[in-house]
């Protein structure tokens, strides 16, 4: 074999090593993103039986100023930084005497770089202290994370909302149509 195709060869074996590598880390890193964002949902639930502790979640997230928080409820204008966001995380989660969230099955989790981003549609249901219930039919959820130099993935932000009342299913799949109809 003459040195061009040793070198040729040996360039390509290289680059289908890197490819191959690059697309085991995708996977590795798109299984450990639905695995922390499952742990998010699971993390938000409270009972008398398990009552809902900042230890629950606090490993998902940076734990400084870098965190950015938009959730369900108030404040409008978010929450900034960990220091904050966990004091409210435990004030509102004290809240209700149960609470669960359940996700749906569409997860999508995008990875670019040292920042992935998923999303999660969800429902969620409980009680408050005085039996009143409460109920979430429509939420969503879109968790931004960013790879940290221990390789670690850690939250930096979080947006939840819930769905209006309008429009109609009908007319939603009208709008999203490739026919107006």
């Amino acid at each position: 074999m003459t040195q061009f195709f040793k070198t040729t060869a040996l360039a390509s074996a290289i680059a289908l090593g890197i490819s191959g590598w690059g697309q085991a880390q995708d996977a590795a890193d798109d299984a450990q993103l639905r695995q922390l964002t499952g742990a998010w949902v699971t993390g938000w639930s409270t009972s008398p039986d398990a009552p809902f502790s900042i230890d629950q979640i606090a490993d998902l997230y940076v734990q400084d100023e870098r965190l950015f928080s938009y959730d369900f409820g108030r404040p409008h204008n978010g929450v900034e930084g960990w220091e904050a966001a966990s004091r409210y995380y435990e004030g509102f989660m004290a809240l209700p005497a149960e609470w669960t969230l359940v996700p749906a099955d569409d997860m999508r989790v995008t990875v670019r770089g040292d920042i992935a981003w998923t999303t999660v549609s969800l429902s969620g249901s409980g009680a408050m202290p005085n039996g009143d219930p409460i109920a979430f039919p429509e939420a969503r959820v879109t968790l931004i994370f960013e790879k940290q130099e221990d390789g670690a993935w850690r939250i930096i932000h979080e947006h939840g909302s819930s769905a209006v009342p309008f429009p109609d299913a009908e007319t939603t799949r009208s709008l999203i149509s490739d026919d107006g109809q």
